[in-house]
C-alpha cells in the first residue's frame, strides 16, 4: 500500500511539474500574439533566449510566428497554394515562367518586407525562385528533376 501510494504521488507530482513547464512564453509574448493572430488553431510554442516561436494553423495556411521576448514580432513564415499569393506577384511568376506549375509557397515577412520563395516545376526541372512583393525575382535556381 505505501509503495502504490507513493508511486502514486511521484506520479502527481511530475504531472505537475510538466503542466508548470508547457507554459514558458511570456506575457509580451502571448498578448502580442493574441493580438495579430486571432484565428490561430492547433498552436504549438518552442522558447529560446530571446524569443519565441508559434506554429499553428490559420484557416488552410501553416504559419510560423517568431516572437521577441519584448512582444515584438520578429517574422511570420507562412506556407500555402499558388492560390495564396497576391495577384500582382501571381500574374508575374505566371508570366515568366509560363508552362510551367507553381508547387508552393514560402512567405517570409521580416524588417526586410515581404519575400516569396516559390518553387516551380516542369517535366525536367525544378526551379526555386525568390520573388519580392513587387513580383521581381531577387534569386532563382534551377535543379534537375530527380523524381522522373
Amino acid at each position: 500500500m505505501k509503495l502504490f501510494i507513493l508511486t502514486a504521488a511521484l506520479s502527481l507530482s511530475l504531472n505537475a511539474m510538466t503542466a508548470v513547464a508547457s507554459n514558458p512564453v511570456n506575457e509580451k509574448v502571448m498578448k502580442t500574439f493574441n493580438q495579430v493572430f486571432t484565428d490561430a488553431r492547433d498552436v504549438q510554442w518552442n522558447t529560446a533566449a530571446g524569443y519565441s516561436e508559434a506554429s499553428f494553423h490559420s484557416g488552410t495556411i501553416s504559419v510560423r510566428a517568431m516572437i521577441g521576448n519584448n512582444g515584438n514580432l520578429i517574422r511570420t513564415i507562412r506556407y500555402y497554394k499558388e492560390t495564396g499569393l497576391p495577384p500582382n506577384v501571381h500574374y508575374k511568376i505566371r508570366k515568366k515562367y509560363e508552362g510551367k506549375a507553381i508547387f508552393g509557397v514560402t512567405e517570409v515577412t521580416d524588417a526586410a518586407g515581404i519575400r516569396y520563395h516559390v518553387i516551380i516545376h516542369d517535366n525536367r526541372n525544378m526551379y526555386q525562385v525568390i520573388v519580392n512583393n513587387n513580383g521581381n525575382v531577387i534569386e532563382a535556381t534551377k535543379y534537375r528533376r530527380g523524381d522522373i
